[in-house]
């Protein structure tokens, strides 16, 4: 929570740890600490999360438009007869699911960041110290947004993890495609060898006949070089596979 204000007394609280007691009956109007922005193809609703509900907190049910950038304003309401504590930057009261769009939408959303104009509508006016806490330039900049976000260590963690996830697939990928390869080729090789085998076996049986063709001697040379080339490629592609599996 960067800011929480009570309808029944307002206050901020910025980057300083306080616990809020949300008296009962009261509504309490929460910015939060994170800072989103979503592009016009993603939309987002926030939900309750049972375990502040239980405690007689109101159902949180409101969304979160294309094209949004800033922190976002929730409302609270405590309806049970006792007060309930939020401590901010540790309770977790809302949960933020996003939605792909099928085309990217057509509306601007008009929203100011942190919804301030919905605070003005119900009298509360934030000071110097509170207008400066929601006016930092990533709040309103997604590049600079971007930049913040790549100093935070838990983003740092999962873009590593997911780029490294992606060389492995990548990698796996690699393999699978040169493991085809491979089979495409022992069959070529195989085949080549059958092929020269059976022409060879037919050829001395009916050396009688076609010995005295022209081609037949350039033929005869022809297949016992390849019958030398093409074990011999054979086994150097068995040797890289092997080599590669190693």
């Amino acid at each position: 929570m960067l800011g929480v204000y009570q309808l029944s007394k307002a206050f901020i609280i910025v980057n300083r740890i306080k616990l809020l007691l949300l008296a009962p009956g009261d509504t309490a109007l929460i910015e939060t600490n994170e800072t989103v922005w979503v592009s016009k193809k993603i939309t987002g609703t926030y939900h309750s999360r049972v375990t502040q509900v239980s405690q007689g907190t109101g159902h949180i049910g409101t969304t979160l438009d294309p094209n949004y950038i800033g922190p976002s304003l929730i409302s609270l309401p405590n309806h049970s007869i006792h007060p309930v504590e939020l401590i901010p930057k540790t309770t977790n009261f809302v949960t933020l699911a996003f939605q792909y769009l099928h085309t990217e939408s057509s509306r601007e959303h008009g929203n100011t960041h942190g919804r301030r104009d919905i605070l003005g509508e119900v009298g509360i006016q934030t000071n110097r110290e509170e207008s400066n806490a929601l006016d930092k330039p990533y709040m309103s900049n997604k590049d600079l947004l971007l930049l913040k976000l790549e100093e935070c260590k838990d983003y740092q963690s999962i873009k590593s993890e997911r780029e490294r996830r992606a060389n492995q697939n990548n990698t796996e990928v690699q393999n699978k495609n040169k493991k085809i390869l491979s089979l495409k080729l022992y069959a070529a090789f195989i085949g080549l060898i059958l092929v020269l085998g059976l022409l060879t076996q037919y050829l001395q049986a009916n050396q009688k006949q076609l010995g005295q063709k022209n081609w037949y001697a350039g033929t005869n040379y022809t297949i016992n070089a390849l019958m030398i080339v093409i074990p011999s490629a054979l086994t150097a592609l068995i040797t890289v596979d092997l080599n590669r599996k190693i």
